[in-house]
């Protein structure tokens, strides 16, 4: 249990689901045969026993896959809720006319686990749903065929019916081989609308696919790669400016220096005509003289040549 819930902690179930997705698939088609042989052709009762124990390993297979999947996911209530098909493949019994339930919910489940992209899981819905309906059909009609006189079958063989369920599916249709009954027509009836509608289904996915593929190389061609001296040139003008502003956020530190010492309260009735250099101004604003001469000193000559311009 401990190497379980250390496989679950990293991502275990979607490595579990990577590593079983094509196992399954293979054991689908398995159940395949298994459903077919028995109708096709007389079995011995030591055949019917080996079919027996394959179904019931292929279930076995389905059920351990399902529980332990459940155990590994992270909501397992969402995981309930979002495989029921893969319940009912554990649930349905194993009676014969509940395997062709089974058989469609295996083929359902086992495309929903293809993952990937749509055009993947599409193209194998397609196929194994083709599959499947040309080999249960092929062997319905073959069944329902004997009750044609044989001079008049045009099926009388196994693989004519397989043969006749290929054509019809595909939408081809040589009429070489074709049913008689009315029961074998009913079933020739539903595969032929299956076949078109399938056909149609991977044609879209197709398509579709195609035009992502388009759109993606219209979409890299239209975005060269950037010259590299370009791109130097461009580094150096923002280098450049980083510098200029580094320059003028300097400058304005100065300047809004140079303007608290101007209008500094110690510097009130000295006229503006007064030069004094910067340590002047510090020296003014701390009280103190200026290069050795008092306060008084440094403003009364400014003050007589405000006086006497006035008197002019």
């Amino acid at each position: 249990m401990r190497l379980l819930a250390n496989f679950r902690a990293h991502d275990g179930f979607e490595r579990w689901q990577r590593w079983t997705e094509w196992p399954l698939v293979v054991l689908g088609l398995a159940f395949l045969a298994v459903l077919i042989l028995p109708l096709a052709t007389p079995l011995t009762s030591t055949e019917s026993r080996v079919l027996d124990i394959a179904n019931v390993g292929i279930w076995l297979a389905f059920a351990v896959d399902y529980f332990l999947r459940l155990y590994l996911t992270q909501d397992r209530r969402g995981f309930v809720r979002g495989h029921v098909l893969d319940l009912i493949v554990i649930c349905v019994p194993f009676l014969r006319p509940f395997r062709l339930i089974r058989l469609l919910a295996i083929l359902i489940s086992t495309t929903r686990r293809a993952g990937g992209l749509a055009v993947r899981r599409v193209t194998l819905y397609v196929i194994g749903t083709a599959v499947i309906l040309a080999s249960v059909g092929a062997v319905l009609v073959y069944d329902a065929e004997k009750a044609v006189p044989e001079s008049e079958r045009t099926i009388k063989t196994i693989g004519d019916a397989f043969w006749w369920a290929l054509i019809t599916v595909t939408t081809i249709g040589y009429g070489d081989v074709f049913p008689r009954s009315a029961t074998g027509r009913a079933f020739a009836s539903v595969l032929m609308i299956m076949g078109i509608a399938l056909i149609g289904t991977l044609t879209a996915a197709l398509a579709s696919w195609f035009v992502s593929l388009v759109k993606s190389g219209s979409s890299e061609a239209g975005s060269p790669e950037p010259d590299p001296h370009e791109q130097g040139d461009y580094s150096r003008l923002l280098g450049e400016l980083r510098q200029v502003n580094e320059t003028l956020a300097d400058l304005r530190s100065e300047m809004n220096e140079l303007q608290a010492g101007l209008y500094s309260p110690a510097l009130r009735g000295v006229p503006i005509s007064v030069r004094t250099s910067q340590a002047d101004l510090e020296r003014l604003r701390a009280g103190q003289p200026a290069h050795g001469s008092s306060f008084e000193s440094l403003i009364q000559p400014a003050n007589e040549s405000a006086e006497s311009e006035a008197s002019r």
